[in-house]
């Protein structure tokens, strides 16, 4: 195990991509389960602050110290296996999204929570409950979280299997691999219907391996993961269409969800999107530089992407192209992946606003904390009008 005190060299582990600074005495780099069990003891006994940090791409100064030490997990970072037949993989927690996706996908598997940066440890992202592009179908990372091991602040461990162990009502008694009981009465507050993930994850006879998915960290360090995996899509149309009119442009998103939602309910062949994103003027302009064929006249984009399962691609697609233009999006004014390479560019364009404005900010030495607002579907255009305004 490594062990670094120096200031000059930890300055990377006292910010992250919001340039949310803060400070530590020391940072452990652990080899091994065992190890962060010593760590956690010995800092309990002493009552020390401990921070886990992940990649440090994250925008909420999760990963910030403000005191104590810092865990770092990215030497735990071993795929231990994927399955493709029973479609499951075990991982460590420092495992690099990008490269798990990659790996999965040669298999012809598939893993959808796709959060913004894809630099991101697999850890983090089960610890913030992250989601992302492709939420709208496939939910927040908990939904693919099936079993969990974890060290708690004590230093004992516990490990947890979905549909094993739940609660009775809110009371909640979870055993160490040691044999010790820890009897929990969890909070007694209503969890909203849509995407959350504000505060630790509470429900009347909840399973409890949700309760540290989405603990941010606080209720104890991932040391090991057994995701779900589904087949890999046959393949994936991708397009961004540019609209002259905003009201349009909210009208075409409103018509995409309730068709998508429509199919699912229907299993009909019709429109059935991964992802909905929408970029507003302003972000067309700052992205205008890197992307010099941006229609000059748009005042808003759409992002989108489907799935293709089945052999109607062509149908599909050909329902695609009848809403764009029917809502007043136009084939001149549309971005069309026919293939990898193209939908490789355009996942980078979804992106790329996000990437730009942590350049900006670094660049100004400005301080940013950016989070996500949710709200249900039918408040979202008065929702989004009035913080515009």
């Amino acid at each position: 195990m490594i062990i670094k005190t120096d200031q000059s060299e930890i300055q990377n582990f006292l910010s992250d991509a919001a340039n949310y600074r803060g400070t530590c005495s020391a940072v452990y780099f652990p080899d091994n389960e065992k190890e962060i069990i010593e760590i956690l003891r010995t800092a309990n006994e002493k009552k020390c602050p401990v921070t886990v940090a992940g990649n440090g791409t994250g925008l909420t100064g999760a990963r910030v110290p403000e005191g104590g030490i810092v865990i770092s997990t990215e030497k735990l970072n071993n795929i231990i296996e994927i399955n493709k037949n029973e479609k499951f993989a075990i991982i460590e927690p420092g495992v690099i999204l990008r490269n798990f996706v990659t790996k999965v996908e040669e298999l012809l598997l598939y893993y959808p929570p796709d959060p913004t940066e894809l630099d991101c440890f697999i850890g983090a992202n089960v610890a913030t409950n992250a989601s992302g592009s492709k939420t709208f179908k496939y939910g927040s990372t908990r939904n693919f979280v099936d079993e969990l091991d974890l060290i708690l602040p004590t230093g004992k461990k516990i490990e947890l299997k979905r549909g094993t162990l739940l609660a009775d009502n809110l009371d909640l008694t979870l055993q160490t691999v040691g044999g010790d009981e820890i009897k929990l009465k969890l909070p007694d507050y209503r969890m909203p219907d849509t995407k959350n993930t504000a505060g630790y994850y509470s429900k009347q006879n909840m399973d409890a391996i949700d309760l540290f998915i989405g603990s941010e960290g606080t209720l104890g360090i991932i040391t090991r993961i057994k995701l779900r995996l589904i087949n890999k899509p046959k393949k994936i149309l991708s397009c961004v269409v540019f609209f002259e009119n905003e009201e349009r442009a909210l009208e075409f998103v409103t018509e995409v969800i309730d068709r998508s939602y429509k199919t699912r309910k229907g299993q009909l062949l019709d429109i059935d999107a991964v992802g909905v994103e929408y970029f507003d003027e302003r972000a067309l302009k700052f992205l205008a530089e890197d992307y010099p064929n941006i229609p000059l006249s748009s005042k808003a984009a759409i992002w989108v992407e489907q799935e293709i399962y089945s052999e109607d691609e062509d149908v599909i697609f050909s329902r695609w192209l009848d809403l764009i233009e029917k809502s007043g999006g136009g084939r001149n004014n549309t971005w069309y992946a026919f293939n990898d390479s193209d939908r490789e560019k355009y996942k980078n364009f979804r992106h790329a606003i996000s990437i730009k404005i942590n350049e900006f900010i670094t660049r100004k030495k400005l301080i940013k904390v950016g989070t996500d607002i949710a709200v249900p579907k039918q408040n979202f255009n008065d929702f989004y009008y009035y913080s515009k305004k």
